[in-house]
């Protein structure tokens, strides 16, 4: 019966490992695990996914780390002893087809899109054509920074069109002229969209340490309890100086 159990086992070529939200694994982790690697010669395990599995992962000990980009609950992190670890700030860029020809919104106006009130591109100095909202409900338990910070208590726009992940939302609105969307800027930036300053400010990480740009969202490494040995050693690792360096190049640092 050996071999039943040695199929059924995951094997990681690593000495630790994590899985979370593909937003901080592809726009980091991936480098920070490489640098962390090439310092300290121990290789971590690194997987995208979603915060659902990055809590899944840590609550079940199948991983030392998850990644998660909207806070946990209280009652989530009691009762499965989870502590966080705020390491990066994601930058949510809002983006619009590039035959838009606006480059900036105010925040208002991007929360009154959402809510309905805003209808048409011209209500804010732009062209005579309907506002096609793309929206990811996600997260619903949690507290959705996107959610937050547009004021969304309920439902969004009517003729809103609800889509399932970050590269629904960016197919979308490279397909459509008069589509606009959140979307993180790791993958905005490496698509064809046109992204907007929000109140006069570019969404870049330097603008959002300064608190000028005011669309983001906290990005935490997840662990069951605190964390002890080279998952301490990583997480320490990550929140350096050498560590932050990396994730400064695509999201705000938190030191």
């Amino acid at each position: 019966m050996l071999w039943l159990v040695l199929s059924f086992a995951p094997i990681y070529a690593a000495d630790f490992g994590y899985q979370g939200t593909h937003i901080l694994t592809h726009g980091a982790l991936e480098d920070v695990a490489k640098a962390f690697e090439k310092k300290y010669g121990v290789k971590v395990f690194v997987k995208g996914g979603g915060c659902d599995d990055g809590i899944a992962v840590v609550r079940n000990n199948r991983l030392e780390m998850g990644g998660i980009c909207c806070p946990l609950n209280p009652e989530t992190s009691k009762k499965y002893n989870l502590v966080s670890h705020k390491v990066a700030v994601d930058i949510k860029t809002v983006i619009v087809n590039p035959k838009n020809p606006l480059t900036n919104l105010t925040l208002s106006q991007v929360s009154d899109i959402h809510k309905g009130l805003i209808t048409n591109w011209k209500q804010v100095g732009g062209m005579d054509k309907p506002i096609a909202l793309i929206y990811r409900d996600h997260c619903r338990d949690k507290d959705e920074p996107v959610r937050k910070i547009l004021g969304i208590k309920g439902a969004v726009a009517k003729k809103a069109i609800i889509v399932k992940t970050d590269k629904d939302i960016i197919e979308y609105v490279e397909r459509f002229p008069g589509a606009i969307g959140v979307a993180p800027g790791i993958f905005a930036r490496e698509s064809r969209v046109k992204i907007l300053a929000i109140d006069g400010a570019a969404p870049t990480p330097a603008n959002t340490e300064k608190g000028l740009y005011q669309l983001k969202g906290a990005l935490f490494i997840i662990t069951k309890g605190n964390p002890e040995g080279e998952t301490k050693k990583f997480i320490e690792f990550v929140l350096s100086e050498e560590g932050q360096s990396i994730i400064g190049k695509r999201f705000a640092r938190v030191r």
